[in-house]
């Protein structure tokens, strides 16, 4: 059997990343799945890269993932002149959306000036600059620095004390998803959210497209963690994304708010991605801190689907080394819980969930080697893998957007084969892909589930096999 590690790691391409050597570094040292940045306008670049990766993973024989980042209503700094400024404590810098003149700071939102108030706090990138704000003229935000350091252009502000509601998905949004859709993206992810409905623009422009991807949300606001049972339901997976969330929240409560969204998620059945500052010292160092590998540890064993690298591989001086050690830590923290009982509780029992819980407990009993689930919907799949077996899941499948939808899930080894209406044949289908893969061997024990009759997207159908 080959070595088999259940977490899934997603890196994020970037300068340092999106070359052709790059890609297939990323994918040789264990990247299951890249994620594009739409929040700068890079349409084009993104969309000849999620062709490059196609190509790439073709030629590897590797099933590989795309998950395109759409920024929502993100604020973010223009250009300031120079590309960067540095500023000091105490010193003053003006901010605003309409203004022209170089020694204002030119604002990525409309009519910023009504969101801020005297006295309100706004921290730029991810928190490590923080300015107050003094006086507001118009369109026109007067600050005083109270922690300063280096900035760069186009680096993300969050403001806590929000004073109006931002827009969900704006133009920009629907363009950027429009494109990612177009060229191929498995997973589109959306930032910034504050409700359900949110997730409605990108359904509409799904619809007429007349294609249909799953939607990530990026939980990074109070307001989302407050809506996270109706987003849950809404949206196809979520993601704990730390950066922003540590400075919209209290950070001594991002650990705990961690992990009541990891248990929210397997509960729904929807994959959870955690992600942000994961390995940031590599960013610049061959080697991370033992403080980041607890952390990486306590996601996985906290039942994340997957682990997401950002700067590390984006711009990062050593890419392939930060998913390397991703990598070790996963396979060292998994095989710490090998025999951990799965997860059994359900919120709202039903044929599939208790079929799903079955099939993982047999999986245990029977010490079988792997689960092989032929499926057209991925239906099948979802209800195993929310149980988190400690076998691979063999997820056979005759739809490539199925397949694309699977890379994302704890566990689960997506491929795609042709696969008939017939029961049996889909199953026997299943095992010789199991086979080739060199997941099981002849004579190992397996357990198979699927649905009868096959591509309803019911799995009602459990049985115990040596091959």
């Amino acid at each position: 059997m080959k070595s088999f590690r259940a977490t899934k790691i997603i890196a994020t391409l970037g300068p340092a990343s999106r070359t052709e050597e790059g890609i297939a570094s990323l994918i040789d040292a264990g990247v299951n799945l890249f994620r594009l940045n739409f929040a700068h306008e890079m349409r084009e670049l993104h969309a000849k890269t999620i062709a490059l990766i196609k190509r790439i993973s073709k030629e590897r024989k590797a099933t590989i993932g795309i998950l395109a980042d759409i920024a929502g209503p993100k604020i973010r700094l223009g250009e300031l002149p120079n590309g960067e400024a540095h500023i000091l404590s105490g010193q003053f810098v003006s901010l605003s959306d309409k203004s022209t003149d170089p020694k204002i700071w030119p604002v990525r939102l409309r009519e910023f000036a009504k969101y801020v108030a005297a006295g309100d706090p706004i921290y730029l990138d991810d928190g490590t600059k923080r300015l107050r704000v003094e006086e507001i003229d118009g369109a026109v935000v007067r600050c005083r620095v109270e922690v300063g350091g280096t900035v760069v252009s186009r680096k993300g502000m969050n403001l806590p004390t929000l004073r109006h509601p931002l827009p969900a998905v704006g133009e920009k949004d629907v363009e950027d998803a429009r494109v990612a859709l177009k060229a191929g993206a498995n997973w589109l992810a959306l930032s910034f959210l504050g409700s359900a409905q949110d997730a409605e623009p990108l359904r509409r422009l799904m619809q007429n497209l007349g294609v249909e991807r799953p939607l990530l949300a990026k939980l990074e606001r109070p307001a989302a963690l407050e809506n996270l049972s109706e987003i849950l339901d809404a949206f196809d997976g979520v993601m704990v994304a730390r950066g922003d969330l540590g400075i919209e929240i209290e950070f001594e409560k991002v650990p705990a708010v961690q992990t009541e969204i990891i248990r929210a998620a397997i509960r729904a059945a929807k994959p959870v991605v955690v992600a942000t500052q994961m390995l940031e010292s590599m960013v610049h160092l061959p080697r991370p801190t033992r403080a980041e590998v607890t952390d990486i540890a306590y996601a996985i064993e906290s039942g994340a689907d997957a682990v997401m690298l950002s700067e590390e591989t984006a711009i990062g001086e050593n890419p392939a080394e930060a998913v390397r050690v991703m990598d070790k830590v996963a396979f060292a923290t998994e095989a710490l819980h090998l025999n951990s009982e799965a997860p059994m509780d359900m919120e709202q029992p039903n044929i599939e969930a208790a079929i799903g819980a079955a099939t993982a407990r047999l999986a245990r009993d029977t010490s079988a080697r792997a689960i092989l689930c032929p499926t057209t919907s991925g239906a099948a799949v979802r209800a195993v893998a929310r149980f988190r077996p400690h076998v691979p899941i063999v997820a056979v499948s005759n739809s490539r957007e199925v397949v694309g939808h699977l890379t994302l899930l704890r566990g689960v080894l997506p491929f795609y084969k042709d696969l008939t209406q017939n029961t049996d044949e889909r199953i026997r289908e299943a095992e010789k892909v199991a086979l080739e893969e060199e997941v099981v061997s002849t004579g190992d024990v397996v357990v198979e589930v699927g649905g009868y009759p096959p591509g309803k997207g019911n799995a009602n159908l459990v049985r115990v096999r040596r091959l």
